[in-house]
Formats: structure tokens, C-alpha cells, sequence
């Protein structure tokens, strides 16, 4: 997302050096219907990019700016001992002053600052198919080659998300990036088929079950009741909580990284480690703002899962959406 972009930028980065395609526009759409939308004042939506290429950009940045990565290294348990943190590995032991859960929504540090709970826990699955020549259903448009779309035609279906279809590359060749987001911020409706509700939006696109290999991903949302921190303990990422609305982890991830580090830089300066103003800091950032109000957005959507509600929002107020995530979902940078 152009958040992304932004934060990069600011550390002096360029992501387009990392292979990825530009989408110039974004389709949220109920049945096929419903609205386009595109960056404020760039010439895309958002790039797609493939994670281990991204993730291995930035492994590869991290080490020119003089930073060490312990890899293939595992995380066993993190503890505070009175005097600092003990991180428990299958390579040893490591002690520091602080310590920054970034671990993702499995996260082994979170445990040591809450109890696991799985209440805020999205679901996902991910496939990566060539492009099909299949044809689109009547009351479906076809799909552009270089335009990404979110159907919410699967609430439904008891799933609180959408399907999305990307284009995407893989070693230089086009590819299609299927998934179904299932949000689940209402435990009162956890009960939608993700395999079989894909398999079905993409039959008529012309795959078959055949064409790929499901995979499958958690997502930990954002609950402003949560905790955040411990002494010499932060959580930032999915490890503390990420978009619960669209399951976009990226760009609050960067966002995560500046407030921990702020944090992490004052409890050197005062020697307290104890990171009791964390919680201020991540809910008054504009990050927290956005993704509170995300969570809210995503609450309200979500329950909405009649067929009639979900075709008068998407078909007779896409104006209205359109400027409502423009202006409080996404680009939380600009604020």
C-alpha cells in the first residue's frame, strides 16, 4: 500500500528495486458490482509484491546498515528476569535491555507479555495460479490482467472478509494471487468454508481445485484493550495487532517500527525499561488511530452480511465509501 511506500521512503528506501507489479486500480465490489479506486496523488493502487523477495530485500538492507541477523536460529521463550531479558533459543541463550516482538501473529515474545488467546485472530488462505482464459460468470465482469478486486459476495457465506484476486509475477512470470480473508470479529458467525466458498469464486473463472495448492495464513488483528508491552518487552506487527478490516500487515508493521524505536531509544536515556507509556504511544500515534478505527470499520461491515445491505453500500454508496476509506482507513501516513 502507498502507507508502505511512504514509510520505506523515510528510512531511504526504495521498494520497486524488489520485482512487483503496479496495480494501477483496486475493484471493491458485492456480486460483481461496486467501485474502483486508486492512490491520492500517485498512479497506482498498490504494488504486489511476492513476501520472500520482500522479506529478503530488506534482510539484505538491514545488513548494509551494519545491522546482525542471527538466522535459522529458533526462539524458544522470552523472560524477564528482574535485570533484563533472557531470550531462550535453540542456540543459546541472548540477553538485552529490550526486546521487540516482531514475530509475527503466532508470536513466541507476545506470550510473555499476555496470555496466547486466539480471539482476535483472522484466517486466510493463499493461492498462486497462472492467469486463466476461463470466462467470467454473466453477472460477473471479467477480471483486467493488471487490476486487483475484493468480492465481498462471500458474506454471505458466513465469512467476514472478501475474495481477492491480484496479478502478480513469480522468477518474471504472470501469475494470479487468489485468497479469502475471514476477518472473524464476530465469534457469533465463525462458521464460513473457506476451501469450498475459494474453490467456488475461482470456478468461475475457470480453475479447478486442481489448478493449485491451498495455503494457509493467521492474521492477529488490532484490539485497542490489548497489551502491548512488558517490562523490557514491546510487541509491534501482527505480533501486537494489524488490520482487521482488509488484513493488511505492511505498512502497520513500518508504523509499529517507528514507535517501538522511539520507545526503545527514551528507555536508554532515562534507564527505564519498563515501557509503561508504550500503550500511549501506539494508540495515540496515527497508526493507532487508523487501525482502531479499522477494527471499528470492520465490526460494522462485517455483521452486514445480508445479501440487500451489502448491494445498496457497495452499488448506491460507493461515492460515500470511496471517501471514507480514503479518508479514515487508509493513508494514515498522510495524518
Amino acid at each position: 500500500m502507498p502507507d508502505s511506500v511512504v514509510r520505506l521512503e523515510l528510512l531511504g528506501l526504495d521498494v520497486t528495486e524488489v520485482p512487483h507489479i503496479k496495480v494501477p486500480w483496486a475493484n471493491f465490489t458485492f456480486q460483481g458490482r461496486g467501485m474502483r479506486m486508486t492512490a491520492n496523488n500517485r498512479d497506482y493502487a498498490f504494488y504486489v509484491i511476492r513476501r520472500h523477495e520482500f522479506d529478503a530485500w530488506l534482510a539484505s538492507k538491514a545488513r548494509e546498515r551494519g545491522l546482525m541477523l542471527q538466522e535459522e536460529t529458533k526462539v524458544l521463550s522470552v523472560r524477564h528476569d528482574g535485570n533484563g531479558v533472557i531470550v531462550e533459543t535453540d542456540r543459546g541463550d541472548f540477553y538485552a535491555r529490550a526486546v521487540v516482538g516482531a514475530d509475527g501473529a503466532n508470536s513466541v515474545v507476545r506470550r510473555a507479555v499476555q496470555p496466547e488467546s486466539a480471539r482476535n485472530v483472522a484466517r486466510l488462505l493463499e493461492v498462486l495460479v497462472h492467469p486463466s482464459n476461463g470466462d467470467a460468470p454473466r453477472d460477473h465482469p471479467p477480471h483486467l490482467p493488471d487490476e486487483a478486486y475484493f468480492e465481498f459476495g462471500c458474506l454471505p457465506y458466513d465469512i467476514q472478509g472478501y475474495v481477492w484476486d491480484f496479478p502478480t509475477q513469480e522468477g518474471g512470470a504472470p501469475r494470479r494471487c487468489w485468497g479469502i480473508y475471514d476477518s472473524r470479529v464476530d465469534t457469533r458467525g465463525d462458521k464460513g468454508d473457506l476451501p469450498n466458498t475459494l474453490n467456488e469464486f475461482m470456478a468461475r473463472y475457470g480453475y479447478t481445485p486442481e489448478d493449485y495448492t491451498l495455503q494457509a495464513h493467521p492474521i492477529r488483528w488490532f484490539d485497542a484493550r490489548a497489551t502491548f508491552s512488558a517490562p523490557g518487552i514491546l510487541l509491534a506487527g501482527d505480533a501486537a495487532g494489524v488490520d482487521a478490516a482488509f488484513g493488511e500487515g505492511i505498512s502497520p508493521a513500518l508504523g509499529y517500527g517507528e514507535i517501538a524505536a522511539n520507545a526503545v531509544v527514551d528507555a536508554f536515556a532515562r534507564e527505564d525499561f519498563s515501557f509503561s507509556d508504550y500503550r500511549k504511544r501506539v494508540l495515540g500515534h496515527s497508526l493507532g488511530k487508523a487501525l482502531r478505527t479499522r477494527t471499528f470499520t470492520a465490526k460494522v461491515l462485517f455483521s452486514l452480511r445480508q445479501p440487500g445491505i451489502q448491494r445498496l453500500l457497495w452499488w448506491r454508496f460507493s461515492g460515500f465509501l470511496n471517501w471514507y476509506i480514503n479518508r479514515f482507513v487508509i493513508n494514515w501516513t498522510e495524518r
